[in-house]
């Protein structure tokens, strides 16, 4: 692995790393040959930043349960797994939901069934990320990065969620 990619995500890494084995399960990253050949069979380019990300950690889930990262199939590793969202699958029509734009490629789904997007018309680097809400058929929230989103998502969960797994009360004032 590059050390720039580790780099990269560090902070995500060293957040990650502080919560018990258990809160967070992460895939082994994808080989680069492996993301290419996902992106010529489907003719897309992911955003730099993502494949790094993939490259890192091919899906997985964060605050089990809940966000649900999509993985890259790869038909050397085995048979698709029953629940776990795949890259290619996002992109086909029973997967899409009514009035989501083309360019929007699920990349993970919260545990209440909102997905999580990324847009496809990006910079080399960076492309925004949203939540297409199943409720209202719209964007309902939209990041400038994935890394921005997954900063985000970290801080979120981390008020929902101890560094023992235990959950949080919420104080409501």
């Amino acid at each position: 692995m590059e050390t720039s990619i580790i780099q990269e995500f560090a902070l995500f890494i060293n957040e990650v790393n502080k919560y018990t084995e258990g809160v967070h399960f992460l895939n082994p990253g994808a080989e680069l040959s492996v993301i290419e050949g996902f992106e010529k069979s489907n003719n897309i380019s992911l955003p730099k930043q993502y494949k790094n990300f993939l490259r890192l950690h091919n899906g997985g889930e964060l605050f089990r349960p809940g966000v649900v990262l999509a993985a890259i199939y790869n038909g050397k590793t085995g048979d698709k797994k029953i629940g776990v969202p795949y890259l290619d699958e996002s992109l086909s029509r029973h997967r899409r939901l009514p009035g989501m734009p083309n360019n929007l490629l699920i990349i993970a789904d919260m545990n209440y069934g909102d997905p999580i997007c990324i847009a496809l018309n990006h910079s080399d680097d960076e492309s925004k990320v949203v939540q297409w809400s199943i409720e209202d058929g719209n964007i309902s929230r939209e990041w400038d990065s994935f890394t921005e989103w997954l900063s985000n998502t970290i801080e979120e969960g981390s008020m929902l969620v101890s560094y023992d797994g235990s959950e949080k009360e919420l104080d409501f004032l």
